[in-house]
């Protein structure tokens, strides 16, 4: 599902600018005027490139949407598990939350939860974009699973969606403050149910 990213170490710089350019346009146009609105027409027009320049670096509609979703993920930083694998899910429940505070991922996933109803491009980019939220608990699982605490043979993407479920569902569905009350019962619920 997730896109190659297309920026080798040897790419022009110029080249490397204009991309940045139109992905920061990109997510001006999803948080202002909602993921439908992010085409290569609207983003040429917006960033003033040619409309072919869009093209040539996403070909549609959805590696474009993709892209700036990446884009806008990825720039949050979380710190490496440490084990014990507790503390670990504490912690990445706690920046989990933190990201989500921040306004752009409650507009994000709004922008994009109606249009994902019933158009598949959207639908991967909401997938995307939850599938970054969830990537600290997925780094918790891999580290135990190095450390040998927990088993390999586990589907720990879904179980790391399973922990992050109700902090999504608190903030995003009901718009309420997730507090360390639920990260405390969210983790040691999990933890009883699979430790």
């Amino acid at each position: 599902m997730k896109q190659p990213s297309s920026n080798p170490a040897s790419e022009n710089p110029r080249t490397r600018r204009v991309r940045e350019l139109m992905l920061t346009t990109a997510v001006e146009i999803l948080l202002e005027s909602g993921a439908h609105q992010v085409t290569a027409a609207r983003i040429a027009e917006q960033a003033d490139v040619a409309r072919t320049t869009v093209y040539r670096q996403w070909p549609d509609q959805r590696s474009l949407l993709l892209a700036t979703i990446e884009s806008l993920t990825a720039s949050h930083q979380f710190d490496p598990p440490r084990g014990p694998i507790d503390d670990d899910i504490r912690t990445a429940l706690e920046q989990l939350r933190t990201r989500l505070v921040i306004r752009q991922v409650r507009e994000v996933f709004g922008a994009l939860a109606g249009q994902a109803a019933h158009d598949e491009a959207f639908r991967d980019a909401q997938r995307l974009f939850v599938t970054q939220l969830t990537q600290p608990l997925v780094a918790v699982f891999d580290a135990a699973v190095e450390r040998g605490d927990i088993d390999a043979s586990t589907d720990w993407e879904f179980e790391a969606t399973l922990l992050a479920s109700p902090l999504l569902h608190h903030y995003l569905a009901l718009h309420e403050e997730i507090s360390d009350r639920l990260i405390d019962a969210v983790t040691e619920r999990w933890l009883a149910a699979n430790l």
